[in-house]
């Protein structure tokens, strides 16, 4: 789910390479900032997590921006580049398919357990980029029913709204868009942070 925004108005080969390249986390800083959060009250960075959301979706009213900056922010990534690449991504292109809430955190962790270039013929590293993606999904699942806008739209909202037809995306800002998105971007953002945190491969 994402609100776009108009005139200042809400508007909704299976082979493994030898070649090694450098981190992209490790230039970020992330693992410095990682050992920072693990030193922290889980609580406390589960609270400065739900306030860059908060912040974030005021200004953007974007689900898939906000839940990547978020992390983005908290953990050091690199990020300018995917944050401009998320712009059309939240539902899909606004057709109801894959929460935004979802697809900025998968992002998110894309940077922290993919491959880059020169990996890609690297098999292993893309399976094991599965695992912490795949918890994330389920996750989000059990808690709203789906990844799905479309369905997590029903949960918040009591029904689906169709974003590319203005009067549908009308009727979505005015039934609290913002804060409704907001609640399932925290929730997001938090089951992302934990992942990260608790993964001892880290």
């Amino acid at each position: 789910m994402a609100l776009a925004v108009a005139s200042g108005t809400l508007l909704g080969s299976c082979t493994r390479s030898k070649q090694t390249e450098s981190s992209p986390v490790s230039e970020s800083g992330f693992e410095e900032e990682l050992i920072k959060n693990r030193q922290m009250p889980k609580e406390l960075v589960m609270t400065m997590l739900d306030q860059k959301v908060d912040l974030a979706m005021q200004r953007s009213h974007h689900c898939a921006q906000s839940s990547f900056l978020a992390l983005h922010e908290q953990f050091s990534l690199d990020g300018e580049q995917v944050i401009k690449a998320l712009t059309p991504l939240p539902g899909v292109a606004e057709r109801g398919e894959t929460c935004g809430a979802v697809i900025g955190p998968l992002m998110a962790f894309g940077l922290i357990y993919g491959r880059g270039q020169l990996q890609m013929d690297n098999w292993e590293k893309y399976q094991e980029s599965l695992v912490p993606a795949g918890k994330l999904c389920a996750q989000f699942e059990q808690e709203f029913g789906s990844t799905m806008c479309h369905d997590v739209q029903k949960v918040k909202f009591g029904k689906c709204y169709h974003l590319t037809d203005p009067n549908e995306l009308r009727q979505f800002q005015e039934a609290g868009a913002t804060d409704h998105c907001s609640d399932v971007v925290r929730k997001a953002v938090r089951m992302a942070a934990e992942i990260v945190l608790e993964d001892p491969s880290l």
